[in-house]
């Protein structure tokens, strides 16, 4: 059994875009991407199924995509995402209530948890792409953990709002294709914040400690990503169960393995209705063992790469 090698751009929430953010410009893009499109059918049914897998920060020169996506985009009645992030984005009541959830208890401090050179040194990192804010010491294991993940994608010139999804929504909204919300922020952020504060501890030193190599391998896997070449990023980002730890398995069972799960079968259900589906989630999320393409496969679907 594979498991997830990195945590990078699994989740890029969206509490961390308004500091991964830079304005999209028109680019004559001459080194066109080519990433990974796989077409689901099935026997029985005429319809089909686009699993697009999703990075959610990127640069300018990702853009545009190819015409085989544009055009399985366009040849689908539903946009499939993990949440309408655009929506939540507008959303700051929303916003404030489940950033609430990464407050520490009884005013305690980052500094309750970590080492103060583990601190300072994350407090570099951060300073390094985004000024960093005092209030952040407030903030629980886990949501530092973050903002150390999202040091990293400014780090590599990444960002958000020219994430794959992002502009997939926006396109959807533009044309009023229908949209499928797959989960929620508020699940997400209640999966998180579900994590005991020992391993949330463990996470953020595991961040602070491998910031380089994160970053490296990020620059590696965003560079594949726009190659499509489905084994080098299977082999970059899943290694054997047996070389991770425990940490490690747990957050992939509960970040990756249950909610691809859940994921399949409300594609799965929405499939039925005989209509063109374009689903576009992490890419952790589609290739890979217990990634949804192969999962479907194994139920009898038919997966075919189109590129």
């Amino acid at each position: 059994m594979k498991k997830i090698k990195y945590l990078m751009l699994l989740l890029a929430f969206v509490f961390l875009t308004s500091g991964c953010t830079k304005k999209q410009e028109e680019v004559k893009n001459q080194n066109p991407s080519t990433p990974l499109l796989l077409e689901v059918t099935k026997e029985d049914q005429t319809n089909k199924m686009y699993l697009f897998g999703s990075i959610h920060a990127a640069e300018d020169t990702m853009y545009p995509l190819p015409d085989y996506v544009i055009d399985a985009y366009k040849n689908s009645k539903i946009l499939a995402v993990e949440f309408d992030l655009i929506d939540f984005q507008k959303d700051t009541t929303a916003q404030t209530e489940l950033l609430s959830k990464f407050i520490n208890p009884d005013g305690k401090l980052i500094t309750d948890y970590i080492e103060e050179e583990l601190y300072e040194k994350a407090v570099k990192i951060i300073n390094n792409v985004t000024p960093y804010n005092q209030l952040y010491d407030y903030y629980n294991p886990m949501m530092f953990q973050m903002l150390i993940e999202n040091a990293t994608m400014l780090d590599n010139k990444l960002f958000s709002n020219l994430g794959i999804d992002t502009y997939l929504l926006e396109l959807a909204k533009k044309d009023q294709k229908e949209i499928l919300e797959l989960e929620s922020a508020e699940f997400q952020y209640d999966m998180l914040t579900s994590f005991d504060i020992k391993m949330q501890t463990y996470l953020l030193e595991q961040s602070i400690n491998k910031y380089e190599e994160s970053k490296t391998n990020l620059k590696k896997l965003y560079d594949l990503y726009k190659k499509g070449d489905k084994k080098q990023l299977e082999k970059l980002m899943f290694t054997d169960e047996e070389e991770t730890d425990e940490y490690v398995k747990k957050y992939n069972d509960q970040l990756i393995t249950k909610r691809n799960k859940n994921m399949m079968k409300s594609l799965k259900k929405e499939f039925i209705s005989n209509k063109n589906i374009f689903c576009t989630v992490g890419l952790a999320h589609i290739i890979g063992e217990d990634g949804i393409a192969s999962q479907l496969e194994k139920e009898g679907y038919i997966i075919k790469i189109i590129q």
